[in-house]
């Protein structure tokens, strides 16, 4: 068959996708000091992690379905073994497509777990060269970023653009409800 090809030689496309329309939300926490950020070092099979946590911050949330996201309270690790938070950039999944982070602000407290196969040395060594040079320094020794996450929790604020307005907040099972504030 020569170029170009008659229309009937070419079959039509059989799948046909169909394109949904996001929606945006603004999630952000209600409370201040309900934000904290994990990064996770790696070297010689050992894991370091930085916990970072924010007094406040929000993201752009989009939906499928034009719906208010609908979210998975988890545990935080190392936290206090409730299911009460959110890991905000794993939230993917029930009408949920895109998070994309708005801000944070006023980084109010910052910990690190250090491996506990670690000998004391080397940790006393990593933390002068932090407390010299940054964290980020540590980089530059051989360690490298791996995964990240940022877990929210306490009451949580989702907005629309059309006046939408809701609290939630986990229940003793983990499920979603609606936060109400005390009189």
């Amino acid at each position: 068959m020569t170029w170009p090809f008659p229309k009937d030689a070419v079959p039509a496309s059989t799948v046909t996708e169909e394109k949904k329309e996001l929606t945006s939300w603004t999630v952000s926490t209600y409370y201040k000091k309900s934000i904290e950020e994990h990064e996770e070092y790696t070297k010689d099979g050992m894991t370091i992690i930085r916990k970072t946590g924010w007094r406040g911050g929000s993201w752009t949330v989009s939906t499928n379905d034009g719906n208010p996201p609908e979210f998975d309270f988890t545990e935080v690790p190392g936290g206090d073994g409730k299911t009460d938070s959110i890991s905000i950039y794993d939230a993917y999944g029930n009408n949920i497509e895109e998070v994309e982070l708005n801000e944070t602000w006023d980084g109010c407290w910052e910990d690190t777990e250090w491996p506990d196969d670690m000998d004391d040395e080397e940790r006393e060594r990593l933390e002068e060269l932090i407390e010299e040079e940054g964290f980020y320094a540590i980089e530059e020794d051989g360690w490298y970023q791996g995964d990240s996450a940022t877990y929210i929790w306490g009451p949580i604020l989702i907005e629309g653009d059309n006046g939408y307005r809701r609290i939630i907040i986990a229940d003793e099972d983990g499920s979603v409800t609606d936060f109400e504030e005390d009189e």
